[in-house]
C-alpha cells in the first residue's frame, strides 16, 4: 500500500530550520560566529589597546570577514563568466566532481558535442577550472594577507600624524593617554572608506564547492600574509597565534562537539538526524498509523510494534548473483537500468513480481541523473527495491533527500556524491531504529502518532543542545579565550600589556 508523502520542507518551524542551518557544513554557522568575533575581539583589545587596538581589529576581523567568507566565491563566479567567453561555451558553471554514480562534466562535455561547432576536451575543462580557482585563492589570500593589513597599518598612521596634541598627564599605567570609547564610536570618517564590506579536477572541486576547503585555503594565505606584514616581531607571534589557534574553532569544534556529545547520547552513535528531516519523515509514518492504524473507541490508533517495524524496513533480501556479477564501479557497485530489469525478469525468486519491482526500479533510477543518457541503479537502490518497505520507496526519498540536497542531486550538471546520500539515509534508519528501541525499552507494543510525535520533539532538544553547546564554546574562544591567551603570550615574551602594534608612537610620544 501507498502512504500519503509529505511536500519537501514543508515544516516552517523557525527553530527546526534554525538548528538545522546551524548543523549544515554551509556558511550561517561561520557567519553567527562572526558576530560574536568581532565583537568579542574589538572590546578585549580596546581593553588592552585602546582606540589604536579596537579600530585595527575592527577593521581587520570586518573587511578580512567579507573576504574570507565571500572572497573565493564571488572571484570564482567572475572568471566563470571570463572563461565561457574565452572557451565560446554556452553554460560553463558544471560541477566538476564525480563518482560511480554521477558525472556532471561527462554529461556536459557529452551534450557540447552535439552542437554545431562546440568542441571542447575535458583536459581543457580541467585546466581551466584548476586556473580559475587557484587564481581566486592567490588574489583572495593576497588582499586579505597584504593588502588590507597595509591599509589599516596607513590608517594607525594617519591618525597618530594628524591627531591633535594631548595634554601631557600620562595615566598610571600607560604611556599615552588614550582617547575615548565614544571618540571610536564618533571617529567613523577616519575608516569608512576601508572596511571592505589529487588530480586537478578533484583539487578544483575542493576549492571551488567546498566550504571547509575554501576558508583554509585563504586561512593559510591570510595568517602568512598577516605575519609577514606585521611591524614587528611580537604583532607577528600574536597574529599567528590567533589566526592559527582560531581554525580549529571556526570550521571542527561545533560538528566535532556533536559527534562526542551524540556518541554519549546513542550509545556510541555519532550521528543523528537533522530536526527539519526527522520531522518530515515523523509525518510520514504518522500518515501511515493513520492510514493503517486500528483503535478501541475513544482511543488513538495505533500499529503493533513487530508490524510498524516489518512494514517501514520491509523484508531482509539478498541481490541474486546473477545481477551481483554484472554490477561494476571502483568504490559505489552501479549497474544500468535496463540490464537490471533483464535480469531480474529472469530471476526465479523475483522474476514473479517483475511488474511491480520493474516500477519501482523505474522510479528509483530516477533518484539520480542519467550518465551520457543512460539510467542507472547503485547496488544499495537494488536492496531496497527488492526489500521494500515505506522508507525504502523512492517517491518518499526523492521528497526526504529534497530536504537536505535540494534539487541537486538530480541534476546532471550539478554534483552530491552518492556518498552523502546514503550518509543520510543511513541517518533516517537510525531514527526509526532509535523510535522502535524506546518503545521496547518502555516495553510498549503499540506506535501512536503520540510516539511518533515525542520522538520527533526529542530529536529537535538534542540537536539543538548538542550544536548549541559547540556554538558556544566555538564563540567562547574566539572571542574572549584566544584573545586573552594572545594577550599574555606578549607579557609573557616582552612584560608590557601592551599593543605591540603601536609600539613605536608610544616610543615616539615617550620622548616628546
Amino acid at each position: 500500500m501507498s502512504i500519503r508523502i509529505p511536500t519537501a520542507n514543508t515544516n516552517h518551524v523557525i527553530s527546526r530550520n534554525f538548528v538545522k542551518q546551524m548543523a549544515s557544513d554551509g556558511f550561517l554557522p561561520v557567519i553567527a560566529l562572526e558576530a560574536f568575533v568581532e565583537a568579542g575581539r574589538t572590546y578585549q583589545a580596546y581593553k588592552r589597546g585602546g582606540f589604536d587596538e579596537a579600530r585595527e581589529r575592527i577593521t581587520e576581523e570586518f573587511s578580512g570577514a567579507v573576504f574570507w567568507l565571500g572572497g573565493v566565491t564571488a572571484l570564482n563566479a567572475l572568471f566563470e563568466r571570463l572563461g565561457q567567453r574565452l572557451l565560446k561555451l554556452k553554460k560553463i558553471n558544471v560541477a566538476i566532481a564525480s563518482d560511480d554514480v554521477r558525472n556532471p562534466l561527462g554529461n556536459y562535455l557529452e551534450h557540447e558535442k552535439t552542437l554545431d561547432g562546440a568542441k571542447i576536451l575535458e583536459n581543457t575543462m580541467a585546466k581551466f577550472k584548476f586556473a580559475k580557482v587557484i587564481s581566486s585563492v592567490l588574489i583572495a589570500n593576497a588582499f586579505i594577507g597584504f593588502v588590507l593589513p597595509k591599509i589599516n597599518q596607513s590608517i594607525t598612521r594617519w591618525y597618530h600624524r594628524n591627531k591633535p596634541q594631548q595634554d601631557d598627564a600620562k595615566q598610571n599605567n600607560n604611556a599615552v593617554s588614550r582617547p575615548s570609547m565614544d571618540s571610536f564610536v564618533n571617529n567613523t570618517n577616519d575608516n569608512r572608506d576601508v572596511s571592505f564590506g589529487m588530480n586537478m579536477l578533484t583539487l578544483a572541486d575542493k576549492f571551488e564547492s567546498n566550504r571547509n576547503y575554501k576558508l583554509l585555503s585563504v586561512d593559510v594565505g591570510t595568517a602568512s600574509g598577516r605575519a609577514i606584514s606585521a611591524r614587528n616581531n611580537d604583532e607577528r607571534v600574536e597574529i599567528l597565534f590567533r589566526d592559527l589557534s582560531s581554525i580549529y574553532f571556526y570550521m571542527f569544534n561545533m560538528s566535532n562537539l556533536n559527534k562526542w556529545l551524540n556518541k554519549a547520547e546513542q550509545h556510541g552513535n555519532p550521528k543523528r538526524l537533522d530536526p527539519v528531516s526527522a520531522d518530515f519523515a515523523t509525518k510520514y509514518m504518522q500518515s501511515y498509523v493513520d492510514d493503517v492504524g486500528i483503535s478501541a473507541e475513544g482511543a488513538a490508533k495505533s500499529v503493533n510494534v513487530e508490524k510498524f517495524e516489518k512494514e517501514m524496513f520491509g523484508e531482509a533480501a539478498e541481490i541474486p548473483d546473477a545481477i551481483k556479477a554484472e554490477l561494476k564501479g571502483e568504490k559505489i557497485k552501479i549497474i544500468s537500468l535496463d540490464e537490471f530489469k533483464a535480469l531480474l525478469k529472469d530471476d526465479a525468486k523475483y522474476g514473479a513480481r517483475f511488474e511491480e519491482l520493474s516500477k519501482i526500479a523505474d522510479q528509483m533510477s530516477e533518484l539520480q541523473p542519467q550518465i551520457k543518457g543512460m539510467s542507472i541503479l547503485t547496488e544499495g537502490q537494488i536492496k531496497d527495491i527488492l526489500a521494500g518497505g515505506h522508507i525504502n520507496n523512492p517517491e518518499f526519498l526523492k521528497e526526504f533527500y529534497k530536504n537536505k540536497f535540494g534539487k541537486d542531486f538530480m541534476d546532471k550538471y550539478k554534483f552530491v556524491a552518492q556518498k552523502d546520500l546514503d550518509t543520510y539515509k543511513a541517518e533516517l534508519v537510525d531514527y526509526v531504529k532509535s523510535i522502535l528501541a524506546k518503545a521496547k525499552e518502555k516495553n510498549l507494543t503499540e506506535i501512536t502518532e503520540e510516539v511518533l510525535n515525542k520522538a520527533s520533539k526529542s530529536n529537535f532538544k538534542w540537536n539543538a543542545l548538542n550544536w548549541g553547546a559547540g556554538f558556544v564554546t566555538s564563540a567562547l574562544f574566539l572571542s574572549t579565550i584566544i584573545p586573552k591567551t594572545q594577550y599574555l603570550i606578549t607579557k609573557w615574551r616582552t612584560g608590557s600589556n601592551e599593543f605591540p602594534g603601536t609600539a613605536q608612537y608610544r616610543e615616539q610620544e615617550a620622548k616628546k
